[in-house]
């Protein structure tokens, strides 16, 4: 029985480090057969950053224009996209393990319509932080994680930053589930300060719930060591996923100034 053909779909504009390390990141992926989609709104297309991707790669360019949302977007390239599984976020921004692909493959594989991760490693590149990367878990899946089946009656609505939020909703109303906890590591989301999302959207992920408040609250004002908290505790998995993540970045010409471990 052959293997499902997967889309991967970037939507950049003007990041080509950061899509550099995106592409690098679907070319190590270790399930095959895939098929990437290319949306570029930039001012100055990156075709040419496709020379060298392997298998089937869809290039769509977009003439920049501020009144078009991220959800529009998102939805020119699904329309694009011919795999039986479509991965909608493979954003220039984020970075995924190798072996995300195939992981959450085997989920949908087991016959669920979609699936997510229920939190990542979060990377937030500011001086008190950029050292110690964290877990971030959100209660029904964080949405850039979300895999689905290729389904051309569920699309972003045309916002501007909850669209991903309001399409992973629309998919838990289908067979939807989540990898275990376990699985954090096969993503991490970066925040650069050119995100749709400001820095603390990326630290409320340690203060989302009451318990997590009470918590964050007792490591930063009483213990007067948020490091100490739970989340900035990486499993060996997620050390070593941190490490590669830093290792590709530095080869597609970021974190240039941070010496190798």
């Amino acid at each position: 029985m052959s293997s499902p053909l997967i889309s991967c779909i970037l939507v950049t504009a003007d990041r080509p480090a950061l899509c550099r390390r995106a592409l690098r990141c679907y070319e190590q992926q270790t399930y095959e057969p895939t098929e990437l989609v290319v949306l570029d709104n930039g001012a100055e297309p990156i075709e040419h950053l496709l020379d060298d991707v392997s298998g089937e790669v869809h290039y769509l360019h977009e003439e920049p224009d501020p009144a078009r949302t991220i959800g529009v977007l998102r939805n020119r390239a699904l329309d694009a996209a011919e795999g039986d599984f479509v991965v909608p976020q493979w954003d220039d921004d984020d970075w995924s393990h190798p072996a995300r692909i195939e992981r959450q493959a085997a989920v949908l594989r087991e016959g669920y319509d979609a699936c997510t991760l229920p939190g990542t490693l979060m990377h937030v590149d500011h001086p008190d932080y950029s050292d110690h990367p964290f877990y971030g878990f959100l209660p029904d899946g964080v949405p850039p994680t979300v895999m689905h089946r290729r389904d051309a009656t569920i699309r972003y609505p045309d916002l501007r930053r909850t669209s991903d939020t309001d399409f992973l909703n629309d998919w838990r109303e289908k067979r939807y589930t989540q990898l275990p906890r376990e699985a954090a590591h096969l993503h991490l989301r970066y925040s650069h300060g050119g995100n749709l999302w400001e820095a603390d959207h990326f630290l409320r992920r340690m203060r989302n719930t009451p318990k997590d408040f009470l918590l964050y609250g007792w490591y930063r004002f009483v213990r007067r060591d948020l490091f100490k908290h739970p989340r900035f505790q990486l499993s060996e998995a997620a050390r070593e996923a941190f490490q590669l993540y830093l290792e590709d970045s530095r080869k597609c010409g970021l974190f240039a100034d941070r010496a190798a471990a």
